[in-house]
């Protein structure tokens, strides 16, 4: 459209001063050293058009043939426009190298230069909170477009790495509905209204988080063993859980009927001193399948002793599986909740053999 904008102009410019060109050519004339140019102003023009293609097809092709560096015109710059330019280098090499002091610094001094102004402005912001200036991140974070998705993550997640985060959620919460299918920002967003321990709000967010997707089908697996655990505890513990409150039944039976739930209410029966109860809910629905996802929320599952029976299915599991990681950890967790420490030991160095990953943890959780 544009183009098409412009190639008008340029015709209706033609059509105005083409008629006096051609009835006023204009005279030009050269002399110099006894050679006389003459010529018309549009000859001239023409001419010297001509004569400047030429000269740069020269160049071009002697800079292919001889291999010659580029003309830089970078002297024209301003002093303060090259300024920013380095600022904005040294700052990129000074958050590499997790210099976030000078990182700042020179993220600043680069602000000077409009081009890539955001993203001078969120490299700052992070390279103070990582610095340990939270209020100098907050400011720059304050100077990003309010009205931009990307920015609204940016702030959000600054106030959550500075353990804010009911600030978060506050910042949140009249933008949620406008987060759509950004699924980062959605993550976000769930992530902080669980450090908020806002948990029937978190339960709201739930049918929206499937619908729009904001998780991959496998993301979605591990994040809901994550959830609905603390979750449930969460409002069961300060008597607000209700499976006929319109938050829980607006969610997917699949999700109220998932393993991830069950877990949730065995953390609160045991909590509660239910710890037999609890025991029995997590045996009639846990299965060896299920294990490396439901390991993270049993281990914090204050049992007690009652993990008899537990103890004997794990055994019984093993039986067949001698080299289950997660079997030998679920092992080691019946021992510490029996208070035999040198059980609990033997078995969490058997699960750290078959299970590497484990290493990252302690026994205790």
């Amino acid at each position: 459209m544009i183009r098409l904008l412009f190639a008008m102009v340029l015709l209706a410019l033609a059509m105005l001063f083409g008629p006096v060109l051609a009835n006023h050519p204009g005279y030009v004339m050269l002399v110099l050293g006894g050679i006389t140019v003459e010529a018309t102003v549009v000859g001239m023009i023409l001419s010297l058009a001509v004569l400047g293609f030429a000269l740069w097809l020269v160049w071009w092709l002697f800079q292919r043939l001889f291999h010659l560096p580029k003309i830089s015109f970078s002297f024209l710059r301003s002093r303060k426009e090259r300024r920013a330019r380095q600022a904005l280098q040294q700052g990129l090499m000074a958050y590499a190298r997790h210099d976030w002091q000078g990182a700042h610094q020179a993220f600043q001094i680069a602000h000077a230069e409009p081009e890539w102004e955001q993203l001078k402005q969120v490299m700052a912001a992070y390279s103070a909170q990582h610095a340990g200036q939270p209020m100098l991140a907050n400011q720059a974070a304050a100077g990003l477009d309010s009205e931009d998705p990307a920015s609204w993550y940016v702030v959000a997640d600054l106030l959550l790495l500075q353990n804010n985060a009911s600030a978060a959620v506050a910042y949140l919460t009249p933008k949620a509905a406008n987060i759509g299918k950004d699924g980062k920002l959605g993550r976000l967003w769930l992530q902080a209204l669980q450090q908020a321990q806002q948990w029937q709000l978190l339960l709201e967010q739930v049918p929206v988080a499937i619908k729009l997707q904001w998780f991959s089908k496998a993301d979605w697996q591990n994040y809901r063993f994550t959830l609905y655990p603390a979750a449930v505890q969460g409002l069961t513990e300060k008597g607000l859980f209700d499976e006929q409150a319109a938050f829980w039944q607006a969610l997917p039976a699949r999700e109220r009927k998932s393993l991830a739930v069950l877990l949730g209410k065995a953390a609160a029966l045991a909590v509660q001193g239910q710890a037999e109860q609890a025991e029995k809910l997590l045996l009639d629905n846990l299965s060896l399948q299920d294990l490396p996802l439901a390991w993270p929320a049993i281990r914090r599952i204050p049992l007690g002793r009652s993990v008899l029976a537990l103890r004997k299915q794990t055994q019984h599991w093993l039986r067949d599986h001698a080299n289950h990681g997660h079997l030998y950890a679920l092992l080691a967790y019946c021992a510490v909740q029996e208070g035999e420490s040198e059980q609990a030991n033997s078995a969490w160095q058997k699960a750290q053999q078959f299970l590497p990953a484990l290493k990252a943890e302690t026994i205790s959780g």
